[in-house]
């Protein structure tokens, strides 16, 4: 699971203006050890106070979350936890169009002949004047700020030699009600403009542009609209669409209705059907505070910053979004979206004069400046004594037993964001606190067994005006409140007294400069994600992004005073009175209190209702189901080309040879310090049972210490000298063949350079584990795993239905359903039910021994072309130390086929049964291997799909957040629906696709085909880091070859070809075609499966 996770959550973050950027192996730890591969942020509207948010595992389902379920809620710590965060550094000069690392440093004086490059301060351009230019050495790029005189609408351009070139235009937007106006605004905005007036443009246009992220994101005083892409123009042409979204958007009625909400007919055309409360926002919400973290985060925020906006739920709150009228949206449009109240980014190597002559030209100089007080976030009052309070939440049927769902949050104010310094030491002294076993509360609050770990709201949060320190723990019985809150103010007084280890600093220190190292694929969209907060309170952006001066500052006031960090501890953590706890419990009855609350607030807005009035209610209807059926003149639009994509995969410089028996692939890359190394570990001689533990086995191997050093010591070692060791289950799907996969646990790992040495003697420790032992520290780590096993079903039940309905088609995926899925849930649950942890171990210990054999070894190595030679002689000795018997040679047949049931004449379907008021709908396809030439034309046949059919049908139509279609890597093609308020008739919505493609089949354009194509190319042609050059073919078997022929083959896709396959699969009256059908959610009355023909049900309790 992705960042999954669930599992802890990513608190590593050096300066408040790059919190999200940094993080980096926090989060890449939990991205691989969570159980199921969940969505990115990109890929979820609602990721808000203390979420988690889940990756798909799978390139192509990863990208079409990210085009499928487009627009963003972003509640307080959604940066710090939910974004991607690595840092990614680039040098000069770009030997193509698509390179992304450059190789040579660019300083302000010489930009490599961009436009920039005449820039100095005072210069006045298209009405911008040049305010500020300033060299940032630590991510080799030059900051520009500008701003527009005739408006004072603020301009920062980031100029770096990348060619992922980053736009986005930022509003401070800052509600004073629950109505989520905000929220519904950044939806509707999007749904047609003065230039455009095409329903749903953006949407139209993630499949018109080879965009590498497209997307609108509200936060709790914020909203804004970012996009990325390596083609400039392509970037010319979404920043029109843009721009024209937000300065001049239609936000007509009918949008309105939509994307907010409206009373309409169940059945729209049924006058004499139940009115209800539908709309894609109100629907999102619904689904996004059905998650308990949810429900105690946004109680936190609410309660800990009372007086302004944030005292709010700038989201929208399900019984308040329908007081918000239609006037009022277009007021908050008004008042919020004016030039003075906004804030331009761009970042990258393409020219900036163009955009600022356009931006002038277009939209700024038809406006006046006028004041923006109105939106400002004034500081909160601090409180004189502390505060608490209790919230009842949904009892998780998947979860532990009742008496043990029970969590508290202790929370802190702490700085203002514009103290960047302050904010910055703050974020440091919490990772201190909290950041692995050697941290002070995980050895007061975790080791001893008190509770189930700490929550994901867990952390340093510096994306409200004032920041906040929250310190979550989950699994707990109630009795157990005080004793937290006790032992909380022991371990300050404890800290304050006795210091942090030096060896801690250091580590922390040590990781602040392997971030700043290590390369991300999205350096501009992480940078922007992280400036936002702090730009949009007015702090010092470049004081933000000079970490390392932020650094050598704390370095000198630790050498100047013994105790300069226990007096930070003591000033915000001993002695503020500006402290909240908040307790969460389950109600029983929480979901019938919920339900009886929606038919009480549905009955009090309908039951003074005259006939007119249901008249006109039932005529909107019909008029917004008009409007949504009506085609759209998409020639409005531009449009990429063919001659846009290029014609040859980007060459990698990839070396396979053997050092000794194992296989090894070296990639020579400009790595900027950092050396990579992954390896694969065959599992195919574990049994069943020991396969089915593998999961828990990468959890735990690598913390419970080595056969040299405690499990404090060897933590400690490995945070001074590398990003952390990692293990991570391993199903990699056959190109050529169905059912069959490479079974296997990944394990990885990077450091700089000069520590090379010290990770090889890291993992030869590992490898050398005879057994192990610590049976007590074990019992907390499982129950650590199983407190966070369920987290993120709720924002992520669109991929776990998903994997399920995979997993009844394919034999490779059903392998992954049962270690990634809720297969593995219901597995642990029984497993640690024996409560036989000493046996557990054991069985554990015999898994290592059979593993850690170099034999059943592959690896690679990204490093850079200077320092690969001294690496791989490293290298070369630390296969010669680890254990394997010299005599044996490797099985060189890494892969196993395992078979599938499937009931005769009968499409095998399952609903999951889950206490949660949305549904989450999936349905698979068997289809055939990547190398298949119908491969590639059911990948553009899944675009079109999604875009022209299921989309607006269960989007626009139906309510649900998202939907779409994609291929994945097992050759299944599978159908999905996100927060959906229906079921069955989703699957009926999934099941006449075929229909409705043969149906409209003279309607289907070229253009239509093209842009199928385009979507496709943005997945295929996305931006790959330093660290993951090569790596499709070292762990799939993707060669620059295959990917050729499977290039050429998505291009000459034509309507002929696409008709063809989907006759052959999605027709539905092919006997030989496996399908499944899967969902997840409550048991309803209208969702009675006993009527419906030629499936074969399975209802599954989760409790």
């Amino acid at each position: 699971m992705l960042e999954i996770l669930w599992k802890l959550f990513v608190y590593f973050c050096f300066t408040i203006a790059v919190i999200s950027v940094y993080g980096c192996d926090d989060l890449e730890k939990m991205k691989k050890n969570a159980t199921l591969p969940l969505p990115t942020m990109p890929e979820m509207d609602y990721v808000a106070p203390g979420s988690a948010t889940l990756n798909i595992e799978d390139e192509d389902l990863d990208k079409e979350m990210h085009n499928l379920l487009f627009h963003h809620y972003i509640g307080i710590k959604m940066w710090s936890r939910n974004v991607r965060t690595q840092y990614k550094k680039f040098t000069t000069q770009i030997t193509n169009r698509y390179s992304q690392i450059a190789p040579k440093e660019t300083a302000c004086e010489s930009v490599g002949g961009n436009d920039v490059e005449k820039f100095k301060i005072g210069d006045k351009y298209h009405g911008f004047k040049v305010k500020n230019i300033q060299r940032i050495s630590e991510f080799r790029l030059c900051a520009y700020s500008l701003v527009h005189e005739a408006t004072g609408a603020e301009y920062l351009h980031l100029f770096r030699n990348d060619s992922n070139n980053v736009f986005a235009v930022s509003f401070r937007t800052t509600p004073m009600d629950s109505t989520g106006a905000p929220h519904v605004l950044e939806h509707t905005v999007l749904c047609g403009s003065e230039r455009f007036p095409v329903r749903d443009p953006f949407f139209k246009m993630l499949n018109r542009s080879l965009a590498t992220f497209m997307n609108a994101m509200t936060g709790p005083d914020y909203t804004f609209y970012p996009f990325s892409t390596q083609n400039e123009t392509d970037y010319r042409n979404l920043q029109k669409i843009y721009l024209d979204a937000v300065f001049r958007p239609n936000i007509n009625q009918l949008d309105f209705m939509q994307e907010g909400w409206r009373l309409e007919n169940s059945n729209p055309s049924d006058i004499k059907s139940n009115i209800t409360i539908k709309g894609i926002v109100y629907n999102e919400m619904k689904g996004a505070l059905a998650e308990n973290e949810q429900i105690m985060s946004y109680k936190t925020l609410n309660t800990l910053l009372p007086d302004h906006t944030y005292g709010f739920v700038s989201g929208g709150d399900p019984f308040v979004i329908p007081e918000l009228t239609w006037d009022q949206l277009k007021a908050f449009h008004r008042d919020h979206y004016h030039p003075s109240n906004s804030r331009i980014y761009s970042y990258g190597n393409f020219a900036l004069l163009p955009s600022l002559e356009y931006i002038d030209k277009e939209y700024l100089s038809k406006y006046e400046k006028i004041d923006v007080k109105h939106t400002a976030v004034p500081a909160q009052t601090r409180w004189q004594e502390a505060k608490r309070v209790h919230v009842d939440c949904r009892f998780d049927s998947m979860g532990a037993p009742v008496e043990k769902q029970n969590s508290l949050a202790i929370s802190l104010l702490m700085s203002d964001i514009q103290n960047v310094y302050e904010s910055f030491v703050l974020q440091f002294v919490t990772e201190l606190l909290i950041h692995g076993p050697n941290s002070a509360f995980y050895k007061s609050l975790v080791e001893p067994k008190i509770s189930g770990g700490f929550s994901p709201s867990t952390g340093f949060d510096n994306h409200t005006r004032d920041s906040i320190f929250t310190l979550g723990l989950q699994g707990l019985r109630k009795e157990q409140f005080e004793d937290v809150v006790r032992i909380f103010d022991e371990t300050i007084d404890e800290v304050i007294a006795k210091g942090f280890d030096k060896d801690h600093i250091d580590s922390v220190l040590h990781r602040s400069e392997l971030c700043i190292k290590h390369e991300s694929s999205n350096f501009g969209l992480n940078l922007l994600f992280g400036l936002i907060p702090l730009w949009n309170h007015e702090g010092n952006l470049v004081k933000a992004l000079k970490v390392n001066a932020l650094i050598e500052q704390l370095k000198t006031n630790l050498t100047n005073d013994g105790k300069y960090l226990q007096q930070i501890v003591r000033k915000y953590f001993k002695e503020n009175t500006h402290r909240l706890v908040v307790t969460m419990s389950p109600d029983l009855d929480y979901d019938k209190k919920y339900e009886a609350k929606e038919a009480k607030m549905l009955k009090e807005k309908t039951k003074k209702l005259n006939e007119e009035a249901r008249k006109e209610i039932y005529s909107k209807g019909l008029e917004l189901l008009e409007q949504q059926s009506t085609k759209q003149n998409t020639a409005l639009l531009p449009s990429l080309q063919i001659t846009d994509i290029k014609s040859d995969v980007e060459r990698v410089d990839v070396t396979k040879t053997f050092c000794g028996p194992v296989a090894t692939q070296l990639v020579r890359v400009n790595t900027n310090g950092v050396s990579y190394f992954r390896g694969i570990l065959s599992t195919a001689e574990l049994t069943p049972e020991q396969t089915m533990m593998l999961p828990l086995f990468c959890y735990v191997v690598h913390k419970l210490g080595t056969n040299k050093m405690n499990f404090l010591a060897f933590d400690n070692l490995v945070n001074r000298k590398t990003a952390g060791l990692e293990f991570s289950v391993h199903i990699g799907a056959s190109l050529h063949q169905l059912h069959t996969h490479e079974p296997g646990v990944e394990i990885s790992s990077y450091c700089l350079d000069k520590n090379v040495v010290d990770m090889w003697q890291l993992w030869s420790q590992l490898f050398a584990l005879d057994e192990l032992k610590d049976v007590k520290r074990f019992e907390m780590l499982v129950q650590l795993y199983m407190a966070n096993l369920t987290h993120g079903i709720v924002d992520g039940g669109h991929v776990y239905a998903m994997s399920a309905a995979r997993g009844l088609v394919s034999g490779s995926a059903y392998q992954k359903d049962q270690l990634t899925g809720l297969q593995h849930i219901t597995y642990m649950k029984s497993l640690v039910g024996t409560s036989n942890y000493e046996a557990i171990l054991m069985e554990l210990s015999k898994i290592g021994r059979i593993l850690f054999d170099k034999n059943k070894l592959r690896c690679a190595l990204n490093v850079s072309d200077q320092s690969m030679d001294a690496v791989y002689k490293s290298y070369e000795s630390f296969i010669q130390t680890l254990p394997g018997d010299a005599r044996v040679t490797p099985d060189k047949n890494l892969y196993v086929t395992p078979s599938v049931w499937t009931p005769i004449d009968a499409v095998h379907c399952q609903h999951h049964v889950l206490n949660i008021p949305v549904y989450f709908c999936s349905k698979s396809v068997l289809t055939v291997p990547y190398v298949d030439p119908n491969f590639a034309r059911l990948r553009v046949l899944a675009k079109l799909l999604s875009a022209k059919y299921l989309h607006p049908e269960l989007r626009e139509r139906q309510g649900a957040y998202g939907g779409g279609a994609t291929v994945t890597w097992d050759g299944v093609f599978t159908f999905f629906s996100y927060r959906d308020p229906r079921h069955l008739a989703t699957l009926d919505v999934f099941d006449q696709s075929g229909k409705w493609l043969q149906q409209e089949l003279k309607n289907i354009t070229e253009q239509d085909v093209l842009e199928a194509k385009l979507g496709v190319f943005q997945s295929v042609d996305a931006p790959v880091a330093p660290c993951n050059r090569g790596i499709e073919e070292f762990s799939r078997g993707l060669t620059r070859d295959i990917l050729q022929r499977h290039r050429a083959e998505i291009m000459s896709v034509d309507i002929k070809q696409l008709s063809e396959v989907s006759d052959t699969y999605l027709s539905g009256n092919k006997n030989d075609i496996l399908e499944g059908k899967v969902i997840l959610g409550a048991k309803n009355k209208d969702l009675d499966v006993s009527k419906r023909k030629n499936e074969l049900w399975t209802v599954l309790n989760t409790d």
